[in-house]
């Protein structure tokens, strides 16, 4: 299926998350920066990203850098007879919106089954009785480290959150059961 290709770099991550925030978007992107990359193919448009400035971002660092981007599906390619496609410009607009506008469908969609779910019943998320107590909560090794951080009120949520490695959504749950128990004081 790709042996006419020298390097074939898949990855199952959303087209939501940016390019250069993807491990083989950065791979590509810094091929790309370096000269290693002439011709960079890909299956289908949205799979650059279903944000249209990210999307159009990465196509112009590939311009850039004179690397021919192909759309396999689409059998169009962003350079042809050494210079610049105008076509493929136009299109690339286009489309970026398109897969953008995609993306947003998809959270509709997602979110139209959730609530016709619920209204059937189903219930989501973890089963009831099965968090854990608070205290314990904040006795965990991670939580004592975000609630250091938190108590010398210098940091913010973001700046803890990578100090500890530990995401926004578990430093803020840190500070509101720290709040709540009264283990951190405002």
């Amino acid at each position: 299926m790709y042996k006419n290709y020298d390097l074939v770099l898949q990855e199952q991550i959303s087209g939501s998350v940016a390019f250069a925030k993807r491990p083989k978007g950065q791979e590509v992107l810094k091929m790309v920066k370096s000269g290693k990359l002439t011709d960079l193919f890909v299956e289908e448009f949205s799979r650059l990203g279903r944000n249209a400035y990210d999307t159009l971002t990465t196509l112009q660092t590939c311009e850039e850098n004179n690397v021919n981007v192909h759309i396999q599906n689409m059998n169009v390619s962003s350079r042809a007879n050494e210079k610049a496609n105008p076509l493929f410009k136009m299109f690339s607009h286009i489309f970026a919106v398109i897969a953008e506008q995609e993306r947003e469908q998809i959270k509709e969609r997602t979110e139209m089954g959730k609530a016709a779910a619920r209204q059937k019943g189903v219930v989501f998320g973890r089963k009831q009785g099965s968090n854990e107590r608070k205290a314990d909560f904040l006795g965990k090794e991670g939580s004592k480290k975000i609630l250091k951080y938190l108590s010398t009120g210098e940091y913010t949520i973001r700046e803890i959150s990578k100090l500890t490695e530990a995401s926004t959504a578990t430093v803020i749950k840190v500070k509101n059961i720290a709040l709540e128990t009264k283990v951190l004081l405002v």
